[in-house]
């Protein structure tokens, strides 16, 4: 039994979303500590679950993990959008 790209990378999606809605607390810490924006590690993790979504499109067997999948694509492809537009005049801006 192989691992299920698809449905991982939809649960990984929920994360970045979780950690996107997390970043305005979370900024003192990785701003003062790790010395990077957290929306950057949101950003990248984005990408790669964007990536995971796509390779695990391979693996469709049925109409539901047809959804889960372009469900997945989606919210990652907003979330990389919106993150980018506020990364960008962020600092363009500053």
């Amino acid at each position: 039994m192989g691992i299920n790209l698809n449905f991982w990378s939809f649960v990984l999606s929920l994360g970045c979303i979780l950690l996107f809605f997390l970043s305005g607390t979370m900024k003192d810490f990785f701003v003062t500590q790790l010395h990077f924006h957290p929306l950057t590690l949101t950003l990248l993790l984005s990408i790669a679950c964007f990536y995971l979504s796509f390779v695990g499109m391979k693996d469709v067997k049925n109409l539901a993990t047809l959804l889960r999948g372009i469900i997945t694509m989606l919210i990652t492809l907003i979330l990389i959008i919106s993150i980018s537009f506020i990364l960008f005049f962020g600092n363009f801006l500053s």
